[in-house]
């Protein structure tokens, strides 16, 4: 009796619990609006020599992929793979002549028989003028002889063509090196077909040319090329005359024996920039040129250095500090009443790490550093003190 009382109790204990959860609703999730903790710092000013820091890779100043102009089989490979070959002198490939010095003992020939031809019709054409003159002729059988001597003529130009044409295919069966520079492995070996052509030719092997120049190719953000146009417009940096060429140097970083690097500085110059922009990278080729003794091969990976102008006294801030909105760059200031406010700034080069900041900040104002990903412009926010750090000088 006492056990059904209790089950009684508790089905009833639990209609209570169920009816005022039902008449009161669920509790209303409590909100913090107490503002969010930013870490904030005043951007760090610094000396900065006007440079353009780039990183890029070396290219060959020629490079060409060795195609044979006729089709047939390798009967010979005459150099020796990485050799210095001359332009115009150097024989890289044989191809086997056989068909091609035929074709051309085949036109000699038929140049034989058409030479033949022309001298009988200049006989036959002399022989006819002499008896017109004399009345024994008729002027219908003058103009025949005297176009059938053009037409033996014009045979004999054409089969002078097929000479020169057998010949020069015969000269093309020893594929010759077209510049000078670095030859690389024989892509085909004695044996194979090699199909000639202008543009479906078989490749066989690739020269590059880098010495006594080598290229390299670098890349520059746009807002580097903005911030330096800002700088010419305040006359901080003095601009080049037209044509003139800037200055620049290619750094290398060398091992040294005690395992430490050091760069190894070439000084060259800029000689040509891309007029567009690349859409996909925000950025421009820069190209350099750079003296070569052979010791620089294509496709090092290098750094350059393009000086544009005096030292002058920069803000910088951490890239991490840097709001990308579509093409705008902004950070995020807190003011004195402790509210985001955003502001554009046009970036210049890394320096030290940090990012140069060209216009739009001052060096009083406080930027957020961390906690960017919380805030919103107006937005209250508690800011703590932290420090921007620049990495070690060289």
């Amino acid at each position: 009796m006492s056990m059904r009382h209790t089950g009684i109790g508790s089905i009833l204990l639990l209609g209570m619990m169920f009816s005022l959860t039902g008449c009161g609703g669920r509790p209303k999730p409590i909100v913090d609006t107490s503002p969010v903790l930013v870490t904030v710092a005043t951007p760090f000013t610094d000396s900065v020599t006007t440079a353009v820091e780039l990183t890029g890779v070396t290219d060959a100043v020629e490079t060409v992929k060795v195609r044979p102009r006729v089709s047939g089989y390798i009967t010979a490979v005459k150099f020796k793979e990485g050799d210095k070959v001359e332009a115009g002198k150097t024989v890289l490939f044989e191809i086997d002549p056989v068909t091609y010095d035929a074709d051309l003992k085949k036109a000699k020939a038929q140049a034989g028989v058409s030479q033949a031809k022309l001298e009988l019709a200049k006989a036959n054409r002399a022989r006819t003028e002499f008896t017109f003159k004399k009345g024994a002729s008729t002027q219908q059988e003058l103009d025949t002889d005297v176009a059938q001597e053009k037409v033996a003529a014009a045979e004999l130009d054409v089969v002078k063509n097929e000479i020169t044409n057998a010949q020069q295919n015969l000269d093309w069966c020893r594929v010759i090196a077209p510049i000078t520079g670095i030859v690389d492995k024989a892509y085909l070996t004695v044996g194979n077909v090699a199909t000639g052509g202008l543009s479906q030719g078989t490749e066989l092997t690739t020269i590059v040319n880098v010495n006594p120049k080598i290229y390299a190719y670098f890349d520059i953000d746009d807002q580097s090329v903005l911030y330096y146009r800002q700088m010419i417009a305040e006359g901080k940096i003095k601009p080049r005359k037209a044509g003139e060429l800037a200055p620049m140097e290619m750094l290398i970083s060398v091992k040294l024996p005690n395992g430490g690097e050091t760069d190894l500085v070439i000084p060259g110059e800029v000689d040509f920039i891309t007029p567009t922009y690349n859409a996909s990278t925000g950025t421009r080729q820069i190209r350099g040129i750079f003296p070569n003794d052979g010791k620089l091969d294509a496709g090092l990976f290098v750094r350059g250095r393009i000086a544009v102008g005096d030292p002058i006294s920069a803000i910088l801030v951490p890239e991490s500090a840097i709001i990308t909105e579509q093409s705008n760059k902004l950070v995020y200031v807190v003011t004195a009443d402790n509210k985001v406010e955003a502001r554009q700034v046009i970036l210049g080069p890394l320096h030290r790490g940090l990012r140069v900041v060209g216009s739009g900040l001052k060096t009083d104002e406080r930027i957020i550093i961390r906690g960017l990903q919380r805030v919103t412009p107006g937005q209250p926010v508690e800011p703590q003190d932290g420090k921007i750090e620049p990495m070690a000088a060289k």
